[in-house]
């Protein structure tokens, strides 16, 4: 400790960057402490604040990295993100270090056009042809700012008189569509009644057949469609909508068409799966979390609107003399003005980064990558006798559990899995997520390490069986 606090913080900073680095793959996935044990440690560095010592924020950075969950450990399988790149990882610090606001060029010149750049790049790989777009503060606010656009649309004088012209609308969601959506009703002051959840297929896709009944009702009791959100990539099963289907229905009664694309937006640069998203390049807005799949550094999204200047006209106030000035050039390359956001940060430099040292050929195969493991783990999980696949898979989701011979009770069933997956976060051996698919817990397996390789997942299922065998025998005794 004594030689790190001697050091320049820069180059201490690059050298826990590089002893992290080389062992974020090893040991356990996480530390298995309790929030009272953490504490406890926090308090005893706490009592040493103010002063202005070195030694004491290196300690901290050793607890905090110690204590953190290893997201890019080939045992991390629980979000839909994880891994570490080391250009966005370069392009996030540099960030930083130039401590620049994305709201006028002025004060972000390199910025704006390195975020005009990539937001074209991305543009053009979903097929939005005359298009604006939005960097967010993640998927959430992507749709709720698309909520916005479609009431902008619906009550042309929303900006003045706000949702009052006693109008009852109705936006229709998918029933496993992304919990945000719940929250921008609410926000946007529709309340939760206006969200209708449409029922979904076997496969997880929203049933087209449900969404015009269920139009055809609210219209004949007096209720107006206003907006149809629907998911490319649900959160647990990993599915995608109709979305052709979807257009034409929103075409027919004038609605706004929103795809929220967070998860499986990156889909479009797959070559042998991206067919799922045909028909995404009809919406009217599309959301996409370049911090998921594309393995970016957290966070990092967009929205991206196909009417040009609809981000403008919906949230641009005016009357903002001390920030956004005349410019010179005929148009302004502020990008303040069409934010619902002030300040904020300077997410795409991440992603130019990647961009630079991948390319669109490194994109498809990672994404490729990702498929051909979860194929692998979707025939492991067929062959083992006391696995059980519960839905069938659409891209990286893959949704199992363990089911022992004779053990048929749901509750138990439950039980069983929800146990194993605790011993194994416990004991930091493997992190993996658990769901409900309606009353079933299952386990959801998500591949989205570019790192991690077919040993791993190989790895991850001995790993489950074996404590999943070893709870059975616990259970019979």
């Amino acid at each position: 400790m004594l030689e790190s606090a001697q050091r320049s913080p820069y180059r201490e900073l690059a050298h826990v960057m590089g002893v992290h680095n080389e062992n974020q793959s090893e040991g356990l996935v996480s530390c298995g402490k309790t929030y009272t044990a953490l504490h406890q440690e926090l308090s005893k560095l706490k009592s040493r604040s103010g002063d202005e010592s070195w030694e004491v924020i290196w300690e901290m950075v050793d607890n905090y990295l110690e204590n953190s969950v290893k997201t890019a450990h080939p045992m991390y399988f629980n979000q839909l993100w994880a891994g570490q790149s080391e250009p966005a990882l370069i392009g996030g610090v540099i960030e930083l270090l130039a401590n620049t606001s994305m709201y006028t060029f002025e004060v972000a010149p390199m910025a704006t056009v390195v975020e005009d750049e990539m937001r074209a790049v991305f543009a053009r790989q979903l097929g939005f042809e005359g298009w604006e777009s939005q960097v967010t503060s993640g998927g959430s606010n992507s749709n709720y700012l698309a909520l916005l656009l479609a009431l902008n649309r619906s009550i042309p004088d929303m900006k003045s008189n706000g949702v009052s012209d006693g109008v009852k609308r109705r936006v229709y969601v998918s029933a496993d569509s992304h919990y945000s959506m719940d929250k921008s009703v609410m926000m946007a002051g529709l309340g939760l009644a206006s969200l209708v959840k449409v029922p979904t297929d076997e496969r997880g896709a929203m049933d087209i057949t449900s969404l015009k009944q269920l139009i055809e009702d609210d219209v004949a009791n007096g209720l107006l469609p206003c907006m149809i959100a629907g998911t490319a990539g649900t959160t647990v099963k990993g599915a995608f909508d109709p979305f052709n289907e979807l257009a034409d229905v929103a075409t027919q009664h004038s609605c706004w068409l929103h795809v929220d694309g967070a998860w499986g937006g990156a889909l479009t640069y797959s070559s042998s799966t991206g067919h799922v998203l045909s028909g995404t390049e009809r919406a009217d807005s599309f959301s996409w979390d370049a911090h998921k799949m594309l393995g970016v550094p957290l966070m990092c999204s967009l929205l991206f609107v196909q009417e040009e200047g609809a981000l403008n006209k919906a949230f641009n106030l005016g009357n903002t003399s001390y920030i956004f000035h005349d410019s010179a050039d005929e148009i302004s390359h502020d990008l303040g003005p069409s934010s619902l956001q002030c300040g904020r940060r300077v997410d795409m430099l991440k992603m130019w980064f990647e961009y630079l040292f991948y390319g669109q050929q490194g994109f498809e195969a990672r994404i490729e990558h990702f498929l051909k493991l979860s194929q692998m783990a979707e025939q492991r999980i067929k062959r083992e006798a006391d696995l059980e696949l519960q839905s069938e898979r659409w891209i990286n989701n893959i949704c199992f559990r363990s089911h022992p011979s004779g053990m048929d009770d749901k509750d138990t069933l439950n039980k069983f899995n929800k146990t194993v997956r605790e011993r194994l976060t416990k004991s930091g051996d493997a992190l993996v997520n658990q769901a409900f698919l309606e009353d079933d817990l299952t386990i959801r397996l998500i591949i989205a390490n570019k790192d991690v390789t077919a040993v791993d997942v190989t790895r991850f299922f001995d790993l489950w069986l074996s404590e999943s065998r070893q709870l059975e025998k616990e259970w019979k005794q």
